[in-house]
């Protein structure tokens, strides 16, 4: 294998992260969106308000835990664990 051709890997990997996280985010940011909505519909019970809003912060609360898992993966990348297990 040539010596860029890991590091080209490593950035691929990168990439594919990066891609995942953002495709999360914009579900969750959609998905809080959607409970915001449906709890600003006149007439709903005050309970059912507040269960769509917790609903809502909890889904972009859910990004925190996504992003130490992207630097986590970053971590796993740079470390080349991947290419250290793929040569068994």
């Amino acid at each position: 294998m040539k010596p860029g051709s890991i590091e080209q890997k490593k950035a691929a990997r990168k990439r594919d992260a990066v891609r995942g996280i953002i495709l999360f985010a914009l579900l969750q940011g959609c998905c809080a969106v959607g409970f915001w909505a449906l709890g600003t519909i006149p007439g709903l019970p005050g309970w059912c308000k507040g269960l769509f809003w917790v609903l809502a912060a909890g889904s972009l609360a859910l990004l925190i835990p996504a992003v130490l898992v992207l630097r986590a993966r970053f971590q796993e990348i740079e470390g080349g664990e991947l290419d250290a297990a793929g040569k068994y």
